[in-house]
């Protein structure tokens, strides 16, 4: 597309130097001659030129982004070095100038040479001027006023043709009422400014300074280019229609500019108040941005209390953050800490974060410090940051004496404090969202570790059936069970179950495999085996957590079952149509010395018959609640296990987990479920 445009903008000006040649030969061959039809053919070659440079120079313009001060200043420039070239065009070239009235009757080739690229940069010059004048009636107009000024065009070439062409006394009054039609169309076009508003105090000064020499400039090009000199005798003596189309292009450019001054001049008025406002919208849509941006929570008060200041023209801001009982002040600006905090304790002193809703102020009557500078402070205002509805912070704005916060700046501070509030709590729940995705991949490796910890698969015997179900109540839990291949027919297996929930339990658990597992390889008894391990986690646990774990083997030679239990849940067993608690004494692992737990723990023995089925359990299987907050319990457990006792171990453990989750459907699972069933066959 910018390829393009500059293809255009080339072809254009290829246009204008194809019509400047022209209008060279033409000159070359015919001078300045009285036919008519010759005449009207410089006029069109002159409006053609005048057409394509003008074309070129308001694409290039388009393509560019330009400040209105900039190209008043180019204005102002040029009509300087008009002004130069006029007043002074006797001095510039005595050779070709002398005896100018001679040199109009009998033009030589140097001087046709010399007129016409005179009156090409002369050409110049007026295009820039009529280029930037459409440009600023253009300028942040609402609506389309296209027509306004291209009817005005259309009587500038009116006004400036009339006066060659229409000079018969029936006629000669054209020539005036194109003009006057013209005037009133610039001053009509000229009161349509409205990008005045968008620039600041300084920027109007320097061009309420700017519009006074331009016009002045405009004013002295008008009168010199009318007079006697050799610039207006060229001109006219090249055509009259081009002297008169300039005459009324520096008309429009004095009217615009002297109407551009006074209209300046009365926005000087307001322009302070225009900052302050544009100052306020720059800030909150600035700030508007960071509150996405910006994520560190102390970046983002340095940020609020910056942004605070320019927008309240304060002396210095600081926030007051509640940190439980106590309040600290953060990110403060052009005060000290000490300064700070004695204005802090006045504040507070008056109002309290709860019963502060709006921005309110405050005069500060104590001396705050020795240095003079900080004694100067006077008046601060007071604006809540809220976070989940709570004030938990208050974003304070001091001023000098002699200074007072209108309303307009109370209005400024509140909504502005209601934007760092927005930004404040995005802050914190970012702080919350990424404490909770680290807690996540905490949960991740913990999980990932419980899973290495669990056996993958169970055990295979020719005559004894093995299962086994771990679902724990979060993404980790605290319950483990575990095999050992002690020999080739003994197999020993554990189930435990850790105090509390959740990471600090799988941990634990962790621990516990590793004890099993190495005293496993070593110790046979399932007694010494766990007096063992509570030998070893009484160093190891605080007073608040232990471990309850059963242990046993099976003799798969001698038929036999011996285990040992460590306050864990009763083993089941189930033979025939009967069912059996089997409830061997002990004390948890971690609960007492290696004496007290010795005495109190008992190893009971098994002999097995043909369709034995022995059930280990944590209670996560008969506490598991449903909505009246009923446990599973025993009886319903002994029920769903006799009532199923001739499915395979298997087929067993997935229909009473089936039995749980349909009870405790209505409820959330509250504890860690573990369940492994032995099932013995000859």
């Amino acid at each position: 597309m910018v390829k393009i445009s500059r293809n255009i903008v080339t072809t254009q000006l290829q246009l204008f130097f194809l019509v400047a040649f022209l209008l060279f030969i033409f000159k070359i061959f015919f001078g300045s001659s009285d036919y008519v039809y010759l005449r009207i053919l410089l006029d069109l070659l002159i409006s053609a030129s005048i057409f394509f440079l003008l074309l070129a120079l308001v694409r290039f313009e388009n393509s560019r982004t330009t400040a209105p001060l900039s190209l008043i200043m180019n204005v102002g420039i040029l009509s300087a070095i008009m002004f130069f070239i006029i007043t002074f065009s006797d001095y510039l070239m005595p050779g070709i100038f002398d005896n100018i009235n001679l040199k109009l009757k009998n033009p030589g080739l140097v001087y046709d040479i010399v007129s016409v690229f005179y009156v090409l940069v002369f050409i110049g010059f007026v295009s820039y001027f009529l280029l930037t004048l459409r440009h600023f009636f253009f300028l942040n107009q609402g609506r389309n006023v296209r027509i306004y000024f291209n009817t005005m065009m259309i009587f500038f070439i009116l006004a400036s043709l009339s006066g060659n062409f229409f000079q018969a006394e029936n006629v000669s009054f054209l020539s005036s009422t194109f003009l006057i039609v013209s005037v009133l169309l610039m001053v009509f076009n000229s009161i349509r400014i409205s990008w005045i508003a968008f620039l600041s105090k300084k920027e109007k000064i320097y061009l309420l300074l700017l519009s006074f020499v331009i016009t002045t400039l405009f004013i002295v090009n008008i009168s010199n280019s009318s007079g006697d000199n050799i610039h207006s005798q060229m001109i006219n003596a090249f055509s009259p229609s081009l002297k008169q189309f300039n005459v009324i292009v520096m008309v429009y450019g004095s009217i615009y500019f002297l109407i551009l001054f006074f209209t300046t001049l009365f926005h000087l008025p307001t322009a302070e108040a225009y900052d302050r406002k544009a100052q306020e919208v720059t800030s909150l849509q600035y700030f508007s941005k960071l509150i996405t941006e910006v994520l560190d929570f102390n970046d983002l008060a340095e940020t609020v209390t910056d942004i605070a200041q320019k927008l309240s023209g304060s002396k210095a801001t600081w926030i007051i953050w509640k940190n439980g009982a106590k309040q600290n002040s953060l990110a403060a600006k052009n005060i000290g800490f000490v300064e700070s905090d004695k204005v802090t304790k006045q504040i507070l002193e008056r109002i309290s974060f709860e019963n502060l809703t709006s921005t309110r102020t405050f005069n500060i009557k104590e001396k705050i410090s020795e240095n003079p500078a900080s004694n100067s402070l006077a008046v601060v205002s007071v604006s809540p940051i809220k976070t989940r509805g709570d004030t938990q912070g208050i974003l304070v704005a001091a001023k000098g004496s002699g200074q007072i916060f209108t309303q307009d700046d109370l209005n400024a501070m509140e909504t502005f404090s209601d934007y760092a509030s927005v930004a404040i709590e995005n802050s914190r729940l970012l702080e919350e969202s990424i404490e909770k995705e680290r807690l996540e991949k905490e949960l991740d490796v913990a999980r990932e570790i419980q899973r290495k910890i669990l056996p993958l698969q169970v055990p295979v015997y020719p005559n004894l059936q093995v299962a086994s179900v771990f679902i724990p109540a979060f993404e980790v839990g605290g319950d483990y069970y575990d095999f050992f291949k002690i020999t080739e027919t003994k197999l020993g297996f554990v189930i435990a179950d850790v105090s509390g929930k959740g990471i600090s339990a799988a941990f634990i658990m962790a621990e516990v495999k590793g004890i099993f597992e190495s005293l496993s390889k070593t110790i046979e008894r399932p007694k010494e085996i766990l007096i063992k391990a509570n030998e070893i986690l009484k160093e190891a646990l605080d007073s608040k957590t232990f471990v309850s774990a059963a242990y046993g083997y099976f003799d798969l030679a001698e038929k036999k079952l011996v285990f040992s239990r460590a306050g864990h849940c009763p083993l089941f067993l189930l033979r025939g149509g009967d069912s059996k608690q089997i409830r061997p004494s002990g004390l948890g692992l971690g609960l007492s010395d290696t004496d007290y737990f010795e005495k109190t723990l008992e190893e009971y023995s098994i002999d097995l018959n043909e369709n034995d089925t022995i059930v280990l359990y944590t209670d996560g299987v008969t506490e598991a609640k449903n909505e009246l907050l009923e446990d599973f319990g025993d009886k319903l457990f002994l029920q769903a296990l006799q009532s199923n006792i001739n499915l395979t171990a298997e087929e067993l453990s997935n229909t009473i987990i089936k039995e749980i989750t349909v009870f405790s459907s209505g409820h959330e699972q509250y504890d860690d479920i573990t369940l492994v069933i032995f099932k013995w066959q000859q």
